[in-house]
């Protein structure tokens, strides 16, 4: 039994150096010159979004890219708020924008945020399809960059997220992110990506038409890793970044609660994702639970093998958030202790609520879904 907590335990760090020389690894992105520009749609669905909805549009209209290369579809999806009317006076002087209602279009049999954006798509008329989230801005470099390592055998391109942190749980949800970004973008390094994130994606419109759409798609609540395995299963290449020019950032959720709702969604999502996801999920939580217990624990049994396990997580974990940051322009080395504290959280508890309710929330939207 000794050997092998010691044996978990030392996997961390040998997968935590991996992860950091993928990060470094990790290609740059380069902006698109003018003559070689893609036509590209950006498409954003929004419920109840008006806290946030302007600030994204200010964004999205801002970017630098031709003019007419580039249009948005931005879809009310069912709002009770004053979403759609906004939206219904932004179309009326930008000709780029096209709108869309959904209580007005037949239904797509979709659930929450993925039947705005599959409507959405469905009117996109660029080569590429780039999609964030309305609660989401993007940098001005965003669509340039995005398209600027695109070739014809890339069919999914991705970006980081980052969140802007306003109180205690904000800056959870932010540690919450990058640390498990960092995940990604050290698998991306080595040519593996997980996952393009659902407010930073980009899919080639052909592509996501060949394979029927998010209606034809076999998932209920991640509509990005349905989009990111279209891409895969035709056997393309993903261009995934973590840099300065492609990263969104994110409005904070409205309540702590939602932090937790967020990581249950991420965890019901992964589940829904395939062989590699509901087989390789079930045992990072046993080795991160034997890890948690034996960080709460294990200076009780065996006090020298314990000291030298939390020095070198926590010199690893600062050395990851770090790389992290410097790509993305975020001071992040001050979440660390916030990694910690919901690794030990998530780990414990995260199994367990599945136990008690089935049913997953979208940040402040009004989105749900309950697993029968």
């Amino acid at each position: 039994m000794t050997l092998a907590l010691i044996a978990l335990a030392g996997v961390y760090p040998v997968a935590a150096l991996v992860i950091v020389a993928g990060i470094r690894r990790l290609a740059r992105s380069v902006p698109r010159p003018d003559a070689t520009c893609q036509t590209v749609t950006v498409v954003v669905s929004a419920r109840n979004e008006m806290d946030s909805l302007p600030r994204c549009v200010e964004a999205l209209l801002a970017l630098d890219y031709p003019a007419d290369k580039l249009s948005f579809v931005l879809v009310n999806d069912r709002s009770t708020d004053a979403t759609g009317a906004w939206l219904d006076a932004l179309v009326r002087r930008e000709a780029r924008v096209t709108v869309l209602h959904t209580e007005a279009l037949p239904d797509n049999r979709l659930e929450a945020k993925a039947r705005g954006i599959a409507h959405g798509i469905a009117r996109a008329t660029g080569e590429w399809v780039l999609i964030t989230d309305a609660d989401a801005r993007v940098p001005r470099t965003w669509v340039r960059h995005m398209m600027g390592r695109v070739e014809p055998g890339v069919v999914l391109v991705g970006g980081a997220a980052t969140v802007e942190a306003r109180s205690w749980w904000g800056a959870v949800e932010r540690a919450t992110w990058a640390f498990l970004q960092t995940i990604n973008v050290g698998a991306a390094g080595w040519g593996r990506p997980i996952v393009c994130v659902g407010p930073n994606i980009g899919i080639r419109r052909a592509t996501y038409e060949a394979a029927g759409g998010l209606e034809r798609a076999p998932f209920r609540i991640a509509e990005d890793l349905a989009l990111f395995r279209m891409g895969r299963n035709a056997g393309g290449v993903v261009a995934l970044y973590a840099d300065v020019e492609t990263t969104v950032t994110m409005d904070e959720v409205p309540t702590a609660t939602h932090v937790v709702s967020q990581l249950r969604r991420w965890l019901g999502g992964a589940l829904e994702g395939g062989p590699a996801y509901y087989m390789g999920v079930p045992l990072a939580l046993v080795w991160g639970a034997t890890l948690a217990v034996f960080l709460v624990a294990g200076w009780t049994r065996w006090p020298a093998i314990w000291a030298a396990f939390v020095a070198s997580k926590l010199a690893l974990d600062i050395l990851l958030m770090s790389r992290l940051g410097s790509r993305l322009g975020v001071g992040l080395v001050r979440d660390v202790p916030r990694v910690w504290a919901i690794q030990l959280f998530a780990m414990f508890w995260l199994p367990l609520s599945f136990v008690f309710s089935r049913r997953f929330e979208w940040r402040g939207s009004g989105y749900a879904v309950k697993y029968p």
